[in-house]
Formats: C-alpha cells, structure tokens, sequence
C-alpha cells in the first residue's frame, strides 16, 4: 500500500469530528458501567470522581492504543483514509501510542484547563477567558503550517506523522 502526503487539515478535522462521536459513545458507556459504584459511594466522593477520570483515560487509551498499534487507523481515520505511524513510517508500539496519547491529552485537555484556571483566578468568572483558554486547542492544529513536514504538534513532539492513504479501487467497476 502506498502512502502519500499528508492529509489536509480539513480531513484531520473531519476525521476529528466523527472521532469525538465515537469518543462521547465510549465515555458514555464507561459512565454507565461505574453508575452502581456512584450510587454506593455517594456523589460527593472524591475517590469516585478519581476513579471515574482513571477509567475514562483508560478506555481511551486502550481504544486509541489498539487502534494505533494493530493498523495505525482508528475507525475514523478508516473512514477518511488516514493512518498514523513513526516517523520512519512503521506503525506505533505500545510505548509510542502511550507517548503520543499523553502529549495529545497534555495539549488538548491540559493547556486550556491551566490556561481557564489562570484567567478565571485573575479575570473571575468573565466569559472571555473561556474562549482564551480555547485558543491553546488550537495551537496543535495550527503548528502545521509551521512544520515542515506538515505535522501537527503533537506528532511532533511524539514522533508520530499522519499519512493519507490512498482510496482503494472500486469493486465490481
């Protein structure tokens, strides 16, 4: 199979977009799953809500994880014909899934939750500093354009690259 160039941004957020449908569908299961252990342990238990975050980065993982390392596509990427590997273009281990899905997690969830935290304490409660804290999502999409090779950052800083594959022929045509 040949792989070409990078896949266009508009792709990466479509694939991106029915990602995050597949993402909600999870999160909402593993909720479900851990509804028993709500009712036992009381709502204000800062054990469950741990417990809750530990399991739900867990099953993303492990999705992500699999994915990554069994074809280097997850359903969506499948879908929009995109597929992750190394740098040197084989497909991720175990150890470079769990890096790449850190930095990812770092730059997509850690960056604007500090960035909200910060502006909340000096600005109080404006609406402004969440749409502040929503800028920094945008600074791994937007670090292609700088990139020579077109990654975004958290390829970067993974050692990880998005390929576009091409479209496979048509049956029975």
């Amino acid at each position: 199979m040949t792989e070409t160039a990078a896949p266009s941004l508009s792709r990466c957020l479509a694939s991106l977009f029915y990602e995050s449908l597949l993402i909600v569908a999870m999160l909402l299961i593993t909720s479900a799953v851990l509804t028993p252990l709500q009712l036992m342990l009381g709502q204000d238990s800062w054990l469950l809500h741990s417990l809750i975050q530990l399991a739900s980065a867990g099953v993303l993982f492990a999705y992500f994880g699999y994915c990554w390392t069994r074809s280097g596509q997850t359903a969506a990427m499948k879908t929009w014909h995109i597929r992750l590997v190394t740098a040197d273009g084989r497909l991720l281990n175990w150890q470079q899934a769990l890096m790449r899905f850190a930095v990812a997690a770092m730059l997509f969830v850690g960056l604007p939750v500090i960035s909200y935290l910060g502006w909340q304490r000096s600005y109080g409660d404006h609406p402004a500093a969440k749409w502040l804290a929503l800028i920094w999502w945008l600074l791994p999409f937007l670090a292609r354009f700088y990139d020579k090779e077109g990654r975004h950052l958290h390829d970067r800083l993974a050692g990880t690259r998005l390929v576009l594959l091409p479209k496979p022929p048509r049956g029975g045509k």
